[in-house]
């Protein structure tokens, strides 16, 4: 089908229209008896398709049938048809970067600290590389749309990422982590975060019991790896939801806990926890992300009201790097 949505068939020739259907396998036709003289047999407007339609013909003669009803009725049920998600290559493959006007291929690399201002008086788009720069823009935008976020925000390490998340929480707040996590992640947990006044407690986070009994009034996060590393267990994040909505949302939820999934491991390829009704994916992306062992960054995608935190994009970002 062009772009005038105008089928173009040979005229006495063997034309098969393959319609891919949960409900309809493979339609064939002959042209001149079924698709030219008796169009309204095939019943176009009773198909579902997923969006995509198949039309093989050997051109030899064209016959122009932009005004055919068979034409209008595919495009009424294409219009109609509910068109899956664009996969993770599709993705990759056709992301338009609108942060470079020139629209190039491969992104340019902003290696620059600060940016000249048009005048002392006015602000550009970026001023320092810490709090913003064209090149992770990109990268951050990206991100967001494979994770299916609203926003990403990009820091130094994954370590950078997790100790701005704990900068959320003060004295006296309480965060749930699992029992079996990164070493660093742990060493920051135990040794680091304690000393802001902030309580901790471990739990087994592949046991829903002890989730739900280590949960409190004060908990405002619970902190789960699945799976984890190194020993990759496996937390169930859509029963621990339910568990966490159901069973103790008048606890978690009336004091504002959130769930963060350090994604780590699988990345948006295999899982996207913010699916699954996660609040926070952390990803070090020196892992799977980068692949190469030849560069280090951490990520955050929060989903919803939490992408418009100003705490996260115009404070903890700019000041913790």
């Amino acid at each position: 089908m062009s772009n005038s949505q105008a089928i173009f068939l040979q005229k006495g020739s063997f034309c098969s229209s393959s319609i891919v259907s949960p409900q309809v396998g493979l339609c064939r036709s002959n042209y001149p008896q079924l698709l030219a003289r008796k169009e309204h047999n095939l019943q176009l407007r009773s198909f579902k398709f997923p969006g995509r339609l198949q039309v093989h013909c050997v051109m030899e003669k064209e016959t122009n049938l932009s005004s055919s009803r068979l034409v209008d009725t595919v495009t009424e049920s294409l219009q109609e048809a509910d068109v899956r998600e664009p996969s993770v290559s599709t993705i990759l493959m056709n992301f338009e970067n609108k942060f470079d006007p020139y629209d190039a291929m491969s992104v340019p690399l902003y290696q620059t600290a600060t940016f000249k201002q048009p005048s002392a008086t006015e602000n550009g788009p970026y001023d320092y590389t810490r709090s913003g720069n064209p090149t992770r823009d990109v990268l951050e935008s990206l991100l967001a749309n494979l994770d299916k976020g609203d926003r990403a925000l990009c820091f130094t390490s994954g370590m950078a990422a997790l100790a701005a998340v704990s900068h959320l929480f003060g004295t006296g707040d309480e965060i749930v982590a699992g029992d079996d996590i990164y070493g660093g992640s742990d060493r920051l947990l135990s040794q680091v975060i304690p000393r802001s006044g902030i309580v901790v407690k471990r739990a087994n986070t592949s046991s829903l019991e002890e989730v739900a009994s280590a949960v409190g009034p004060q908990t405002k996060l619970v902190w789960l790896e699945s799976p984890t590393n190194p020993r990759q267990q496996i937390s169930d994040i859509r029963v621990s939801l339910l568990w966490s909505l159901q069973k103790i949302a008048e606890i978690a939820h009336a004091n504002g806990a959130l769930l963060l999934v350090d994604n780590s491991i699988m990345s948006p390829v295999l899982s996207r926890p913010l699916e699954l009704g996660a609040d926070i994916v952390m990803h070090s992306a020196t892992k799977f992300i980068a692949g190469h062992s030849d560069l280090m960054a951490g990520v955050l995608v929060v989903k919803g009201e939490r992408s418009d935190n100003p705490n996260s994009s115009t404070l903890y970002l700019p000041v913790l790097g």
